[in-house]
């Protein structure tokens, strides 16, 4: 995000636009104003051309923008006039300074209203370039030189642009409080504070749907390009027609409510998800996501996981106090004998990374296969485990890789 005191540079007529909506505006000293009087001379709020171009425009968007043909036609035709109306209101105001207030005021309720707004942007732009052909036209007619000409499209243009610059700060707004109350939304889902009536509310507001199961997502964020991408892909292939990914950035986690589980998706590191559930059990699903990518991030895991896929390393997080007293019982005696005691621990790990296969163990251990044999046996000895033995087996295997957590 920019600093307030960063601006914008129109290349062509050099208009500087802060980016705080307090400081937008455009300062015309004298000349300046001489030159919107000559654009007001030409074309005013109340022109009936106006009318044709907020129609053309009607149809134009409705035909070529998707969400467009989605709003009532007579809307968007009310609303465009109304922005050509500003512009040329502006145009011809004869003030020393030209603020977007007003246009900003107008973009918040379309903003309300589900108008992309980023959309809106752009046709203020066309707007202008529509409105200026019509003074272009006029001008020419009434013989005034085309050097004032060139300077009547200049100011036109900057105040197109810095009224799309307005509408743009103004999205911005508005994507930072969506994001807000997205994020208490979910932090309150997923901590089970969200009474089931507050809950239907909401939902309704964030596009979910109560009756849907969802799995949560969680994946660590660290604000990078790998990271929105990453998060560009969930939204992509986790939403379905009807319900998108709702998302948030919790504790250095970013988490999401996925409708459906994504297809194909790979990533350096781990995507934990948990079970999918109605949002009123999210807590558990999230639950189980943030234990998965907790045991999948130290045990080197990638792409997507669960609970389910990690096969025994779950089983690692439980029992601690068993654990201490298994560990004090049969390794203890074994840490004693020193650096031939960590010589057989190794053994006894690299086989059980092996599955068990004596010449594969040998080959990594770069010893003689006899060697191996001899350090297993020397195991059982000092611990009383016999790997040989299921029960035994499990024992040490769970002893030795709770260690590496």
């Amino acid at each position: 995000m920019q600093n307030a005191n960063d601006v914008h540079v129109h290349k062509k007529s050099k208009v500087t636009v802060p980016t705080n909506m307090n400081k937008l505006g455009i300062r015309l000293d004298p000349h300046r104003r001489e030159i919107a009087a000559r654009i007001a001379a030409m074309i005013s709020e109340v022109d009936p051309e106006l009318n044709e171009i907020s129609a053309d425009l009607t149809h134009l968007y409705r035909a070529q923008i998707p969400v467009y043909d989605q709003v009532d036609p007579a809307s968007i035709e009310h609303n465009t006039r109304a922005v050509l109306r500003i512009i040329v209101r502006q145009l011809g105001g004869g003030s020393a300074y030209t603020g977007f207030d007003e246009l900003a005021a107008l973009a918040r309720i379309w903003a309300d209203q589900q108008i992309p707004l980023d959309l809106v942007a752009h046709s203020i732009q066309i707007g202008a370039r529509r409105i200026f052909d019509i003074v272009r036209q006029r001008a020419t007619a009434a013989a005034v030189p085309a050097t004032v000409i060139d300077e009547m499209q200049d100011l036109t243009w900057e105040l197109a642009t810095t009224s799309a610059t307005a509408v743009h700060l103004v999205l911005q707004e508005q994507a930072v409080a969506g994001a807000t109350r997205r994020a208490d939304f979910l932090r309150r889902l997923l901590d089970g504070s969200l009474p089931p009536a507050v809950l239907a509310t909401e939902a309704r507001d964030h596009r979910l749907d109560p009756s849907h199961r969802y799995r949560i997502a969680c994946a660590a964020w660290d604000d990078t390009p790998a990271a929105s991408d990453l998060l560009a892909t969930l939204r992509t292939r986790a939403a379905t027609a009807k319900l998108p990914v709702i998302d948030t950035v919790i504790d250095h986690h970013l988490v999401a409510l996925l409708p459906r589980t994504p297809d194909g998706l790979t990533q350096p590191g781990p995507i934990a998800l948990g079970p999918a559930v109605p949002p009123t059990d999210a807590t558990t699903s999230y639950h189980h996501a943030r234990q998965a990518l907790e045991i999948a991030t130290r045990y080197g895991r990638t792409g997507l996981v669960d609970l389910s896929s990690l096969g025994p390393l779950p089983l690692l997080q439980c029992a601690a106090d068993a654990a201490s007293l298994l560990t004090a019982k049969h390794l203890t005696p074994l840490r004693n004998q020193g650096d031939s005691g960590a010589e057989i621990l190794t053994a006894v790990q690299t086989f059980l990374d092996c599955d068990r296969r004596i010449d594969e163990t040998a080959a990594r251990l770069y010893v003689h296969r006899n060697t191996v044999r001899n350090r297993l046996t020397r195991f059982t000895e000092l611990t009383g485990l016999d790997l040989d033995r299921t029960n035994d087996l499990v024992v040490t295997w769970w002893l030795l890789n709770r260690e590496t957590l």
